[in-house]
């Protein structure tokens, strides 16, 4: 077995405060079989710094209000952060590719059916969760609790 490790991390600044930042950051670590092929090692990792920089946009929105998302590729390219109503309020975020690759992924690598687990949140894709439902499922599914 190859070990992974990952850390991202980011600093923002706080608002109001000159010279003055927050950091948020997330690190993981997994392990791939000495037999995968370079290629499947190389889309493991992009999927991992995926699911990091995900994991810290979310932090730095749940901490700030605000999001700047960074692109589903884990390639650190800002996309456009969430779109705002008329009256002020966040529309519901879509899940992201890399969340919905991860879901697929993990189901398939435990064996679940991943049209069943869907269905016990009422949807039928994926790309139907929201960002944050996405997330939990996610954090379940890797805790072994959706067997």
């Amino acid at each position: 077995m190859i070990k992974l490790s990952a850390n991202l991390s980011k600093k923002v600044p706080v608002p109001g405060q000159s010279y003055s930042s927050q950091q948020f950051g997330a690190a993981l670590e997994i392990e791939v079989a000495d037999a995968d092929q370079p290629d499947a090692i190389k889309a493991r990792i992009r999927a991992l710094y995926g699911l990091l920089a995900q994991a810290v946009e979310e932090q730095i929105a749940g901490a700030t209000g605000k999001s700047e998302a960074v692109a589903a590729n884990g390639s650190g390219a800002k996309a456009p952060a969430t779109p705002s109503g008329g009256n002020g309020t966040n529309r519901m975020a879509k899940a992201t590719a890399a969340q919905q690759k991860a879901i697929f992924a993990i189901c398939k690598s435990q064996g679940l059916d991943m049209k069943a687990v869907l269905a016990s949140l009422n949807v039928a894709d994926p790309a139907e969760l929201s960002l944050r439902d996405a997330s939990r499922l996610i954090d379940s599914l890797k805790a072994g609790q959706r067997k």
